[in-house]
């Protein structure tokens, strides 16, 4: 490695900062480049556990989607010229750009949905704004056992489902749901999920319904 190199003595020895060589370091360039990375880091990561054993592959074609930011919301037809930039709001009506992360995270009806899901589930933490950081979080249940973590990813992935066919039936189909309904229709389909593909669980709805950390084997 050294046979290439000449020492000048009348040169001085200097670092060069390769994010930008011309200007040299620059503190907010490193917080965008750890930005960059662990973004890629949290897509990877997340989209390499949307094939879950327990649901359709429709469903996990759809999470890939979504982690890519893929998914054919208002922001991304508008950034492919399929709409007009002043039709772009949030069919939730709350008058902000229906982007992805808003759309499931952030818009005042939608969010109820994760609101009382953890209330059923019995957690509390201050949730993420990005859709990877949201779910490498909510999947580990605010410090839940390891045991509880592949069966609330499948929660995740139902109410991100559950929302995104909202979005299409308010939007193509003039029907919209209350945030109570869209819930009980997420606790359904994992219910469902769960029946049609796991052996193991033997619960009734109603037990569901009633205790889902003990149905999902947690000791609380």
């Amino acid at each position: 490695m050294l046979n290439d190199i000449v020492l000048q003595d009348h040169i001085q020895d200097k670092g060069r900062w390769l994010l930008d060589p011309i200007q040299g370091y620059l503190e907010s360039d490193l917080t965008i480049s750890l930005r960059q990375l662990m973004s890629l880091w949290i897509g990877a990561a997340s989209s390499d556990q949307v094939w879950h054993k327990n649901i359709s592959s429709k469903v996990s074609v759809f999470a890939w989607r979504l982690f890519r930011d893929r998914l054919p919301t208002k922001a991304n037809l508008a950034r492919r010229q399929v709409l007009q930039l002043d039709d772009i709001l949030c069919v939730g009506g709350c008058g902000l750009s229906e982007t992805m992360n808003h759309l499931f995270l952030a818009c005042e009806v939608f969010g109820i949905v994760w609101n009382q899901l953890w209330h059923w589930l019995d957690i509390s933490y201050v949730a993420a704004g990005d859709v990877g950081d949201h779910f490498t979080q909510f999947t580990h249940l605010a410090g839940k056992p390891r045991s509880s973590h592949p069966l609330s990813k499948l929660i995740w992935l139902a109410c991100v489902w559950v929302i995104w066919k909202e979005r299409n039936d308010r939007l193509f189909n003039n029907v919209a749901s209350d945030p109570a309904t869209l819930v009980e229709k997420v606790k359904l389909n994992l219910f469902l999920w769960l029946k049609s593909k796991n052996a193991l669980f033997v619960f009734s709805y109603d037990e569901w319904w009633r205790h889902p950390l003990h149905c999902m084997g947690v000791t609380v």
